[in-house]
């Protein structure tokens, strides 16, 4: 599902064995002496690795949601089912690379293809290497997680256009129980935890089957192509480190919304998603808007829309939107 780690595309917490044992599953050394880089290729691995279940907490500023996730490794494949206990029902359903997200209160199903690692359990899709551009480790004293021992991980931005992570990894399985996104000045603006985990148990498959029959629902595919933004006419300066992902039309989901041009860039963990569509007077133009770690910011160039969203920090979304401009025909 998507991503960002943890924040404005729900689908990020789809990222989710115990045949192959976690020692082989991670193959690096199970304690502190790892390496930046093997311990955040500890935690890529589980996430693929291993079977699991268990309960998902995740709190946004004041909202809490709670999410039941069970994923399985067959040898081969992932297979993943996360089903939102809260709120409107949503269930996304995951084998291999090809997401499907079940919205029964208007019987539709989306289905897309997503990287395995775009959320929580798993930390990116991104290399280790690449993360570690963009970010310093620093391993911080060792903890415990609903009475598992961890290892607490800090993951520092290298500049103040990104977010840091705090990170609790279970040090025998390498699975990662909870994170944090930390603002510059250190205080939580979102996190995600495990409540409860079974790890390496055997999992019954009937447990990776939708909740509901789909029968009869719309089936609506996207297809996200990677196309250069500068091909629909417009130049975008985003941050050192950020690459392009994908670009594709999508369906808005407000009221009237018809589709935007969606251009998907990421750093290793975290993402912005630059929307391009024609401007409708009831939208706002030059408007910020926030919620936990998310950030949007709006700006309208001529009858054209530019939209920037992103865990980011509010000031990196509005440079984005301001360095759009339109390329001159030829």
């Amino acid at each position: 599902m998507h991503t960002r780690p943890w924040g404005h595309q729900i689908v990020w917490l789809m990222a989710l064995v115990g045949w192959l044992g976690a020692a082989a599953a991670q193959n690096v050394p199970a304690n502190t002496e790892r390496s930046a880089v093997q311990w955040l290729q500890a935690i890529q691995n589980a996430a693929r690795r291993l079977s699991y279940s268990g309960t998902v907490v995740q709190q946004i500023e004041g909202d809490v949601r709670v999410l039941r996730l069970v994923h399985y490794f067959d040898g081969h494949v992932s297979h993943a089912r996360l089903h939102m206990l809260d709120g409107e029902q949503r269930e996304f359903i995951r084998r291999a690379d090809e997401v499907q997200c079940l919205i029964p209160s208007a019987r539709r199903v989306v289905i897309e293809r997503r990287p395995f690692a775009t959320g929580f359990p798993a930390l990116s899709a991104a290399s280790a290497e690449e993360i570690l551009q963009n970010y310093r480790l620093q391993i911080g004293p060792v903890d415990r997680v609903i009475d598992l021992e961890c290892q607490v991980l800090m993951l520092n931005p290298r500049d103040a256009l990104r977010y840091g992570y705090r990170l609790w990894v279970a040090r025998d399985s390498g699975l990662l129980l909870r994170a944090q996104m930390l603002d510059e000045r250190g205080h939580v603006v979102e996190q995600v935890a495990f409540t409860e985990v079974r790890i390496g148990e055997p999992i019954d498959r009937a447990q990776l089957k939708p909740s509901w029959s789909t029968e009869g629902w719309h089936v609506e595919r996207i297809d996200a192509r990677a196309v250069p933004i500068e091909r629909l006419g417009w130049t975008l300066a985003v941050p050192e480190g950020f690459r392009p992902l994908s670009a594709s039309w999508r369906r808005l989901a407000r009221a009237g919304g018809g589709e935007a041009m969606q251009a998907v860039y990421s750093d290793g963990l975290a993402t912005l998603s630059v929307f391009i569509e024609t401007a409708r007077e009831a939208l706002p133009s030059g408007a910020g808007i926030a919620r936990g770690s998310t950030h949007a910011f709006v700006r309208r160039v001529g009858d054209t829309l530019i939209t920037v969203v992103g865990e980011v920090p509010p000031a990196t979304v509005r440079k984005v939107a301001l360095s759009a401009e339109a390329r001159p025909s030829r």
